[in-house]
C-alpha cells in the first residue's frame, strides 16, 4: 500500500485527501518508485484551486515532480534497474509514497546528488535554463531583473544569471526577504511593497534600464516592467502569480521597441533529446557549484495542507519539498 494526495473536487486546501492505494507491480516498459522527495509549488496550489492550465479530470491524484529509488522494473525496461536513482517532470500523481510509472518518463540522477533535493528543486533549475540561456540568453555585463528573487525560482535565477556574469536586481515583498536575494547573488534589492521598483531600477541603471525581465507574477508588475525595460530589452514572463495579464497593446512595446514572451517549460522539451540535452546542462552548472540546490523546507506527506496553505500565504522561501 502507499499513501497518496488525491482531490475530489477543486478548492482550498481542505479538498486535499491523503488515501491509501494498492500500488501493484510494474507492467512492461514501467517501473516501480520508492520516492524520496516530492516538489511542491505554487503551481501545485493552483492545480488544487483548478485554475492551473493542467486541469485534471476528478478524482485526481495531485503533484507533478519527483524523485526517488527504483525497487523494480517491468519487462522490456533495459535503462534502469532496482536501486537506481530517477527524477522526473510534469507526471500527475507525484505526492505518493510509492508509484508505478512509465520508465521512459524518467532521467537518471547523476552520482553524488541527493534525490531528495532534485525533486525540490529539477522543475525550477529547467525552468531557469530555459529562461537565461534560450529565451533570452543573458551575456556578461546584462543587467537583469528578477522579480521574487528570494523565492524558489527567484534564488535559482540570480544564482545563475550571477554565474553567467550578470548584474543581477532582484525584488523581494519584505525586508527579511533581501538577505536570501542577496545571498543568492543579487546585486541589488528592491522591497516592492515599500517602493517603486520601476523608479529604483532608473536610478540603479542611470536611466538605461534593464536588458530582460524575468517575471513569475503578470499583471500586478506589468507596467513596471515596461518602465524598467531598456530599448530593445525583453520581458519574460513565466508565471502569473498575481492574475492573468490584461490583453497587451502592441503600441506599448513598440514605445521602446520590445519583445516580449510568454513561456512554459513543456514547449522547450518536446523531444528526449532536447530534455536531455537541457537536464545535461543543469546537472553540469550544478557540478561547477553555481546553483545551490539545499532545500529550504521540509514537509511530510500527512502535512501537505499545510504545506499548500504556507505556500499560498508568502511563508516559504527557497525550495520546498515533501518527503513520504
Amino acid at each position: 500500500m502507499s499513501k497518496v494526495v488525491r482531490i475530489n473536487e477543486f478548492g482550498g486546501p481542505d479538498v486535499l485527501r491523503i488515501e491509501d492505494e494498492d500500488v501493484g507491480a510494474p507492467g512492461p516498459g514501467e517501473v516501480l518508485l520508492q520516492q524520496t522527495g516530492m516538489a511542491m509549488h505554487f503551481a501545485d496550489t493552483m492545480l488544487r484551486e483548478g485554475k492551473y492550465h493542467l486541469k485534471p479530470d476528478l478524482p485526481s491524484a495531485i503533484g507533478l515532480d519527483g524523485a526517488g529509488i527504483i525497487e523494480a522494473v517491468g519487462e522490456g525496461v533495459e535503462s534502469f534497474k532496482p536501486g537506481d536513482a530517477v527524477c522526473y517532470l510534469f507526471n500527475l500523481g507525484a505526492h505518493a509514497e510509492r508509484r508505478v510509472m512509465a520508465a521512459d518518463a524518467l532521467m537518471p540522477v547523476p552520482e553524488g546528488l541527493d534525490p531528495r533535493n532534485i525533486a525540490a528543486t529539477f522543475l525550477r533549475c529547467m525552468t531557469a535554463q530555459y529562461l537565461l540561456r534560450q529565451t533570452y540568453c543573458v551575456q556578461a555585463g546584462d543587467t537583469i531583473l528578477v522579480h521574487t528573487a528570494a523565492g524558489g525560482m527567484g534564488t535559482l535565477l540570480c544564482q545563475w544569471a550571477k554565474a553567467l556574469g550578470a548584474t543581477v536586481i532582484g525584488t523581494v515583498g519584505s525586508d527579511g526577504k533581501a538577505v536570501i536575494a542577496t545571498a543568492a547573488g543579487a546585486d541589488h534589492v528592491i522591497n516592492s511593497r515599500k517602493g517603486d521598483v520601476a523608479g529604483a531600477v532608473h536610478d540603479i541603471t542611470d536611466g538605461g534600464g534593464v536588458a530582460a525581465v524575468y517575471d513569475g507574477i503578470g499583471r500586478d508588475v506589468w507596467e513596471a516592467n515596461i518602465a524598467a525595460l531598456r530599448p530593445t530589452g525583453y520581458l519574460v514572463n513565466y508565471g502569473h502569480m498575481s492574475g492573468i495579464i490584461e490583453p497587451i497593446d502592441p503600441m506599448q512595446l513598440n514605445s521602446k521597441s520590445l519583445f516580449f514572451a510568454k513561456v512554459s517549460l513543456p514547449h522547450f522539451m518536446l523531444t528526449p533529446e532536447a530534455k536531455r540535452e537541457m537536464a545535461d546542462d543543469v546537472f553540469g552548472v550544478i557540478a561547477d557549484g553555481a546553483l545551490d540546490i539545499s532545500v529550504s523546507q521540509e514537509y511530510k506527506l500527512a502535512d501537505i495542507r499545510q504545506a499548500h496553505e504556507d505556500i499560498v500565504g508568502g511563508k516559504t522561501t527557497g525550495s520546498v519539498v515533501i518527503v513520504p
